[in-house]
Order: structure tokens, then C-alpha cells, then sequence
């Protein structure tokens, strides 16, 4: 079986790479995109198992990367999470209205969230 591609997109460096780092650990293939306009050039090429993004980006947030995302057909079933230091009950309520399929706040333990994304993706 073909490794998961995960698309991570995250407008801090460091974040970025040690995701990549953890989750290519775990058996996964990254692709990083340095914010949501990163994310969409890289999606025209790609097609990620899943996408886990930041909210807080600019000049694209992590809510308007989902909704442009799923405006395309060939990504209506992929996975989207967003991984945030937003902690607030209206944002995880507008993201839940929105169809997300996991809100995760940083930090989370890394085997913690192999674990959801195993889950999400049918993966033993």
C-alpha cells in the first residue's frame, strides 16, 4: 500500500517542518504549503489523503482554505483538520457548521494525532 499523503499548511516555519518530521516518522508522505495560497497552487498538482491546516494565516485563514478547497469536487471527501492555537468555542463551532473533520489545538502529542488521522483514514 501506497503511503498517505498528508498536506500540511502552516505559515510558521518551524511548525511546518517538525510536522513533517513527525508525521514522515509515522509512515506519511508531507507535502508543507507556507499558507493557504500555497496550499491551493500545490492542490492543483496534488491530491493529498488528507489536509491538516493552521487557522490563523494570512493572507488566506484556515476557514477560507476549507471553503475554497472544498469548492472543488475531487477534494469533497478528503479530510480536512485544522491544527490551532485557537482555543474558543465559536471558532470550533463555526468550524463543526463548516463540515471540519477534526479541531485540534496545539499542541497535541504527535501519536496522539497519528491515532486521528489512522482513524479517519480506514488506516490499521
Amino acid at each position: 500500500m501506497a503511503k498517505p499523503i498528508i498536506l500540511y499548511v502552516d505559515d510558521d516555519k518551524m511548525a511546518l517542518d517538525a510536522m513533517k518530521f513527525g508525521l514522515e516518522d509515522r509512515g506519511y508522505d508531507v507535502l508543507q504549503a507556507k499558507g493557504g495560497p500555497e496550499a491551493m497552487v500545490l492542490l492543483k498538482t496534488n491530491s493529498p489523503n488528507l489536509i491538516i491546516a493552521d487557522l490563523r494565516m494570512a493572507p488566506m485563514n484556515g476557514f477560507d482554505l476549507f471553503k475554497e478547497v472544498k469548492k472543488n469536487p475531487r477534494f469533497a471527501k478528503t479530510p480536512i483538520f485544522f491544527y490551532t492555537g485557537v482555543d474558543d468555542f465559536l471558532s470550533q463551532k463555526y468550524a463543526e457548521s463548516l463540515g471540519v473533520d477534526a479541531y485540534l489545538v496545539k499542541p497535541i502529542d504527535l501519536d496522539t494525532l497519528d491515532s486521528i488521522i489512522r482513524g479517519k483514514l480506514g488506516i490499521p
